[in-house]
């Protein structure tokens, strides 16, 4: 939505002021009117725009360092520029053949299919990337299978429509093999298609039905339901967040004082601050521009975020953090991207009995 300043801006004054925007994102250095003149808007004096950066840097727009230097963007110019450029973000090739092949080659597993996302869009966009799994409750069952494993534990593998969560659980050694695979049907065709939060909700009477049946399901069942609360506790409490690629911001000129990259990287690694910046869900691409960052210390900074959504609900978030001078149509569709291809996931190849990953 335009403010009252972006309506009054003439379109000489958009044009300039998007030129010099970009410019000082891919030059990183302060804006002239020589360098606007010579690269951008060949057919106007020196004078006149010098004029009308003058007339921007008193809008807000765009602000001196110092009294004999070039411009730089301020919050509000980043912000003129993002909100022009949203409305139709251009793909990057290069960005988009690495991510699709992350996801052709994707392990089934949700932790990490996660960590491979942080991964390859911090390798991709060169900033650091945040993922957070907030959604693990509401993820739809499609099949379960509990595998007794020789070290007295079993593992528990609950397929979803988004990958697959692994957990082990304590066993009962004199619990025959073939008792794991009829519980293992039962509570799939029990849970089939309700979310993990039913499943858990609708366990303990089942549970109570087994007490009168089948002893050894009893069982079972018991220790499935405390691995899965045990399991949600610490997804809960941590977010289940994936930092990736902190180290990339002293690449940054904004960033090369390790004191001030540190200051960052500090935020990343505490789940309260970054469950903050991921507060509100948003299925579509948005950009927060320093002050409007609700943590402190990220305020110089600017945060590209996107939600994997599935019914509406939040499954995942997905945050690039960078400095105000990030190449925003890069990161929009490399995010934009992302969740594209969760949406395309439609049947997961089986997974590896052996695997024992707790996610």
């Amino acid at each position: 939505m335009q403010n009252d300043d972006e309506m009054n801006l003439s379109e000489r004054k958009k044009q300039i002021l998007l030129s010099a925007v970009e410019e000082y994102i891919q030059a990183a250095s302060p804006i002239t009117s020589s360098v606007i003149q010579k690269k951008i808007v060949k057919d106007l004096s020196t004078a006149t725009l010098r004029n009308e950066l003058n007339a921007l840097e008193a809008m807000g727009y765009l602000k001196q360092l110092h009294t004999s230097s070039g411009r730089v963007p301020t919050s509000k110019g980043y912000r003129f520029y993002v909100n022009s450029m949203m409305g139709d973000i251009p793909l990057d090739e290069e960005v988009l053949d690495e991510i699709h092949a992350l996801f052709n080659k994707r392990t089934v597993y949700l932790g990490d299919m996660v960590n491979d996302i942080a991964s390859v869009i911090s390798k991709a966009t060169n900033y650091p990337t945040v993922v957070m799994l907030k959604g693990f409750d509401k993820l739809v069952v499609k099949n379960i299978k509990i595998i007794p494993l020789l070290t007295g534990q079993a593992l528990i593998l609950i397929e979803t429509t988004s990958g697959i969560i692994s957990n082990t659980m304590e066993t009962h050694s004199d619990i025959p093999s073939q008792s794991y695979i009829d519980a293992s049907n039962l509570l799939t065709s029990t849970f089939k298609d309700s979310t993990v939060a039913e499943m858990l909700k609708n366990m303990p009477s089942h549970k109570m039905k087994m007490d009168k049946e089948v002893k050894e399901y009893s069982e079972i069942f018991e220790t499935v339901l405390n691995s899965l609360k045990a399991l949600t506790e610490r997804l809960n409490q941590s977010g289940n967040i994936t930092a990736r690629g902190e180290i990339k911001l002293l690449n940054t000129p904004e960033y090369s004082d390790p004191e001030e990259a540190k200051k960052i990287i500090d935020v990343l690694s505490n789940p309260d601050e970054i469950k903050e910046v991921f507060s509100e869900d948003s299925a579509e691409v948005s950009f927060k521009i320093g002050k409007e960052i609700p943590v402190e210390e990220l305020q110089g900074c600017s945060i590209a975020t996107a939600d994997y959504q599935v019914d509406g609900e939040s499954i995942a978030s997905i945050g690039i953090i960078g400095p105000q001078r990030m190449d925003y149509a890069k990161i929009a569709s490399a995010l934009k991207f992302v969740v594209e291809e969760f949406h395309n996931i439609k049947e997961l190849p089986n997974a590896k009995k052996e695997d024992d990953k707790d996610e």
